[in-house]
């Protein structure tokens, strides 16, 4: 096992992971200690790197110095304009972030239509979800963003320093690992006003028949709103012509929570209301 870990480790897309995040990738996907054989090897080599080349770089930043640069600039920045000119310059650097850039101000005002201004808010999965903040209407509340990269993790951090006395919002970033057995006692136990779990349920629900994990983080999680994800695109970039998880909304109505639902660009959203 460890020689798959140190494989994976070599290319330069996967370097930013933790040994022990792609350790517990190799375990989800291969529940044995030993490979008897060079075929299964590069079988179990190339069914990692498929998973996290669909579940993390595609999603990942490809001049993560560019990123560093943006940040350092923004940190300084005393202009207004030039804040807003840096910040949606780092949201263009990520896909996901990319394509909700134009989108966001109306993302945040559909999601928060109805909910009452919140003051504790969760992003499981944030990626650089942060800088799309100062969007976000409203002030005096505080974010916690969860992700794997450990560099990721201090650059939200630094971050967030800033926009306290900039933007008015404060929190901070933690390194997480979702595939770890026990991996939700690292999610704070105060209760969140919403939980953002923005294109991250096929994350954690790779390789699986069901949806059991979640259906786990759902109902786990303390939150009274949790906005719910999915790309209406697929990878290849094809239109869905169905982007509505119907599998999803069973399980909501199953577990007897209220649902609303969204769309935007290439993006469709559900808010579940736990109360």
């Amino acid at each position: 096992m460890d020689e798959i870990i140190d494989e994976i480790l070599k290319s330069k897309k996967f370097s930013r992971l933790g040994k022990n995040y792609v350790k517990s990738v190799v375990k989800q996907l291969y529940d044995s200690e030993e490979l008897s054989n060079k075929k299964e090897f590069k079988a179990l080599l190339k069914k990692v790197k498929d998973f996290l080349h669909k579940t993390y770089t595609v999603y990942q930043i490809s001049n993560q110095k560019k990123k560093e640069y943006l940040l350092g600039k923004i940190l300084k920045s005393k202009s207004d304009e030039e804040l807003e000119e840096l910040h949606s310059k780092i949201l263009h650097c990520h896909s996901s972030t990319r394509e909700r850039k134009e989108i966001y101000s109306d993302m945040y005002e559909e999601i928060f239509r109805n909910i009452k201004q919140p003051k504790h808010l969760l992003d499981f999965g944030c990626g650089i979800n942060v800088f799309s903040l100062p969007q976000i209407g409203f002030k005096n509340f505080e974010y916690i963003g969860m992700d794997t990269g450990k560099e990721d993790v201090k650059q939200i951090n630094a971050y967030l320093k800033f926009s306290k006395k900039k933007y008015g919002f404060s929190g901070k970033g933690i390194e997480i690992n979702a595939f770890e057995k026990y991996y939700f006692k690292q999610i704070p136990k105060n209760k969140f006003d919403v939980c953002f779990l923005l294109k991250m349920a096929d994350v954690l629900d790779y390789g699986r028949r069901d949806h059991k994990k979640t259906e786990e983080f759902i109902t786990k999680v303390n939150a009274k709103n949790i906005v719910v994800s999915f790309p209406t695109r697929t990878i290849s970039n094809r239109k869905m012509n169905n982007p509505r998880r119907n599998w999803f909304e069973l399980m909501i109505k199953r577990l007897k929570y209220k649902i609303s639902y969204f769309e935007l660009y290439n993006e469709c959203f559900y808010i579940v209301n736990k109360n």
